[in-house]
């Protein structure tokens, strides 16, 4: 259907794309990152989120030239049938067991949360169980009003907490060049790639998108739609930034300056909350901010994956009809690979598959360059835009092939 006079209700798709993205694998090293060099990463970060900026911009820009998501784009790529597709329905898919190695953090921040000894497991098969009943809905809209709430509770968290911090702005450091002789520098900068902002999931804003203008095209006002589009990823990720901004500012007021270095992973938030002076009120603040922006990344991750699957699998697999039944049993295969994969996925399994991811990134990116390239004239991106792409697929690929470089001596 095709309509001139519908309206982009803000926020968008792209502020919950982004808050999907606030997984705790990023917020654990962000944390490190702090404690280890201050505030030195955070111009790595922004020129990350500005890279995720413009690509995000850009699958609005197609879903909204061609009224189709993304993943309509891809299938289209020569090649063997639905290649393209099929490659990142198995990353999808692989990225699924992260969600069980961040489902333990999150079981441990809600029993800090409500100062009640409950083990683990039992707390992530409820955490499982509740998100498979959410994301069963199958409703865009009800997505949006849970991730909405959330985005409430944790920009009045950040403000609060930021504004707490004995923050030093005089040690803020907003440049640091990548030195990729070092194995610490090349695995920094790639959590940072990969997990801030994220990286595939950027693509189910596409498949939002779609489901945001509910089947309707823009014929006209066509420069002010995507000025909205702009906007809704200018807030995403701007609220990234700010969380970052936030996990640096915890590693570097409480351990930084302290002389604390940086923990083990595992005692990051035990000895956060040790040495935090923010008393008993900002304690739990800071463990409820992460705990919904967790929750929210986990939510926001099967639902993602459940509807590109719900998209994809009909059009690639001859036949097939994606009904409710086999939609249900669909997220439910999900739910339980992540569930399981908690007593076998481990920190040198994320390593390895951040290093591949990132480059597997650099590939789709320059897909999605080709197929900007095959809109018309008036709906391609600018040369800034190519620039920003081509930039940003050159250096993921360079950290991932560094990194796996060293992971492969070591």
């Amino acid at each position: 259907m095709s309509v001139s006079g519908i309206r982009y209700p803000l926020p968008g798709p792209g502020i919950l794309i982004a808050l999907s993205s606030s997984g705790w694998l990023g917020l654990l090293s962000l944390i490190t990152f702090g404690a280890d060099e201050g505030y030195t990463f955070l111009g790595i970060i922004a020129i990350t989120l500005l890279f995720k900026y413009a690509l995000l911009t850009g699958l609005g820009r197609y879903t909204l030239a061609t009224g189709k998501d993304i993943f309509a784009g891809i299938a289209e790529i020569p090649g063997p049938m639905n290649w393209a597709v099929w490659l990142l329905n198995s990353i999808y898919y692989v990225e699924i067991f992260m969600l069980g190695y961040s489902s333990l953090a999150m079981a441990r921040l809600f029993t800090a949360l409500v100062h009640v000894s409950i083990p683990p497991i039992i707390c992530v098969f409820v955490f499982f169980a509740a998100i498979f009943f959410l994301v069963s809905v199958n409703s865009y809209w009800f997505f949006r009003k849970i991730l909405m709430g959330a985005i409430g509770i944790i920009m009045v968290g950040l403000c609060a907490m930021l504004f707490a911090m004995p923050l030093s702005g005089h040690d803020v450091i907003f440049l640091k060049l990548l030195d990729l002789n070092t194995f610490m520098s090349v695995y920094e900068s790639s959590i940072i790639m990969s997990s801030v902002g994220s990286g595939f999931s950027l693509l189910f804003y596409s498949v939002w998108l779609v489901n945001h203008l509910k089947g309707s095209t823009v014929t006209g006002h066509k420069r002010d739609f995507l000025g909205r589009i702009r906007l809704d990823a200018a807030l995403g990720m701007s609220s990234l930034f700010m969380l970052c901004i936030l996990y640096l500012s915890v590693g570097y007021v409480f351990l930084y300056e302290h002389g604390l270095g940086a923990p083990e992973s595992d005692l990051t938030l035990e000895i956060v909350l040790m040495v935090t002076n923010l008393g008993v009120f900002g304690n739990s603040l800071f463990v409820l901010v992460c705990f919904v922006a967790l929750f929210c990344s986990m939510f926001g991750g099967v639902y993602g994956r459940s509807r590109v699957l719900q998209v994809t699998l009909p059009r690639t697999i001859p036949g097939f009809v994606m009904t409710r039944k086999v939609y249900l049993s669909t997220v439910l295969v999900l739910i339980t690979s992540a569930f399981f994969s908690q007593f076998f996925w481990s920190m040198d399994l994320t390593r390895s598959f951040v290093s591949i991811r990132l480059m597997l990134f650099s590939l789709i990116v320059g897909i999605l360059i080709w197929i900007d390239r095959c809109l018309s004239s008036d709906d391609r991106g600018s040369v800034w835009w190519y620039g920003i792409m081509i930039a940003g697929a050159g250096v993921s690929f360079l950290i991932g092939i560094s990194l796996l470089s060293w992971l492969i001596d070591y």
